[in-house]
């Protein structure tokens, strides 16, 4: 039985690395809606997703189980990311370290989806090999300081598994500053229900 369930969105440009993520992990067959590129994206991949990659990551016997899904990178389908993106978990934004170009508009998407969503964020920096060049790159998009940063190789499985163990870090620190959260609140339920029989007491005395 699956006692936790949680939605991630990979999102970032174009050919960032956002298939080969998901390919890398995913241990169900991955849905993807990849087509020919056409026109000058061509000369970058020969294929594209339109629609969604969708892949699953279950650990502890299905204890927690990771639903991925993967948003289309050029601009025209970018309305998909608006579709896929509702009651997400946690952001992973892909962005490849080597397309200096696709950064500016990485960062305004970024900055645009943190600042609607209100979810942790992974930040996977793809074609990079180093923290530090990694961390500068994240935070030149926007990532918040508490937002993970990992220099990664997507084309290697083992890569990719390290992203999935940011995630689950993320979210399983996320679950704990939830649970302390709510156990302030019945500590200070409680004392006011104190406070409130207290009062009636002397009011009734």
């Amino acid at each position: 039985m699956t006692d936790h369930v949680f939605k991630i969105l990979v999102t970032g440009p174009f050919a960032a690395g956002k298939t080969s993520l998901i390919q890398s992990v995913s241990q169900t067959p991955v849905v993807s809606t990849d087509v020919v590129t056409s026109g000058d994206e061509s000369e970058v991949k020969d294929a594209t997703t339109v629609a969604m990659d969708f892949g699953t990551y279950s650990i502890e016997d299905d204890a927690i189980r990771l639903l991925i899904f993967g948003t289309p990178g050029q601009p025209r389908f970018r309305f998909m990311t608006n579709i896929l993106k509702g009651d997400v978990d946690i952001v992973t934004f892909v962005v490849n370290a080597e397309a200096r170009e696709t950064h500016p508009s990485a960062g305004v998407e970024l900055r645009s989806l943190l600042a609607d969503l209100r979810v942790p964020a992974v930040v996977a920096v793809n074609r990079c090999d180093n923290q530090d060049e990694a961390e500068k790159i994240a935070r030149s998009l926007g990532a918040t300081d508490v937002a993970r940063v990992i220099p990664c190789q997507l084309i290697d499985e083992d890569s990719g598994r390290e992203v999935v163990i940011e995630i689950l870090t993320t979210l399983l620190e996320r679950m704990e500053d939830d649970d302390e959260a709510d156990d302030d609140g019945d500590e200070t339920a409680v004392a006011d229900d104190n406070d409130a029989e207290r009062e009636l007491e002397a009011v009734t005395a």
